[in-house]
């Protein structure tokens, strides 16, 4: 088949929009890898959260994660990362300044202090760092609003096990109330909580319907159904049976007094 040469032509200036489209704005890689994450969801892989942020809001001169999560809360959605750099917060604080829409800096922004938020394609975002002795911690959240992050919350909401708190209705009662909150998170080592490394830690808080004091009463009395595999403080419960490990927190907001459980299989050794 011979071209034109108006054809030719025509096909390489298409080429050359197409490419100057992907080499500066990543409209067409970064929606479908977007849509891609969120349509192929695989839990046990640790880092597709640190992967989603990556692509929408890259990291500068990261050296580990710490934590990752995806969060919502009603309709609201947010992507969370935790990471260490030898960056400097100057460093860090010019790149997103560079990478954000309208960037907003209070004053107590220092050598030591960083504190910084403005939006990227219309999502909020915030970062932060948090006191570390050998690397800087940076937080960073984004807005997770849009088809794909709606698609990631009832794929997360349709994932919480309830199967493991089916199995002890001394748990299993704590899970009564209205759920309108949760998370998946991920920790990239067994120090950042008493939960294990790189596993899928699934969260849901359920309202209870009476007041913080006798939610934490009901807590602690789990201590004395699971005497031996249960460890308890002042409103907190863990409790690890068979194939799975559970907390249950008594939290206190807004919105009122809340029973958090947190679950997460045991990995197989």
């Amino acid at each position: 088949m011979i071209l034109t040469l108006a054809a030719a032509c025509g096909i390489v200036a298409a080429a050359v929009v197409f490419v100057c489209l992907y080499r500066f704005t990543g409209v067409f890689t970064l929606k479908h890898t977007e849509k891609r994450i969120a349509q192929n969801l695989d839990f046990n892989d640790p880092h597709w959260v640190d992967t989603l942020l990556e692509l929408l809001l890259p990291s500068l001169k990261k050296d580990f994660p710490i934590y990752s999560a995806f969060s919502y809360a009603d309709e609201k959605s947010t992507v969370t990362q935790i990471y260490a750099t030898r960056a400097s917060l100057d460093d860090i604080r010019s790149h997103y300044q560079g990478l954000l829409e309208n960037p907003y800096l209070p004053e107590k922004n220092n050598a030591g202090v960083l504190e910084l938020s403005g939006e990227l394609n219309g999502r909020k975002v915030t970062a932060v760092n948090y006191y570390s002795e050998v690397s800087h911690l940076i937080r960073v959240d984004l807005e997770m609003s849009g088809e794909y992050g709606d698609m990631i919350r009832h794929k997360i909401m349709d994932s919480f096990p309830l199967e493991a708190l089916t199995v002890f209705p001394e748990i299993e009662v704590f899970a009564s109330g209205k759920s309108t909150e949760g998370y998946v998170m991920y920790n990239s080592n067994s120090f950042a909580t008493d939960l294990y490394a790189n596993a899928p830690i699934f969260s849901r808080a359920y309202s209870f319907g009476g007041s913080m004091e006798e939610l934490k009463e009901k807590i602690n009395a789990l201590g004395e159904r699971f005497v031996k595999s249960a460890v308890i403080s002042d409103g907190m419960a863990e409790i690890k049976r068979g194939d799975w490990l559970y907390q249950i927190k008594a939290l206190e907001s807004f919105s009122g007094v809340k029973a958090a459980l947190i679950i997460q299989a045991i990995p197989k050794s």
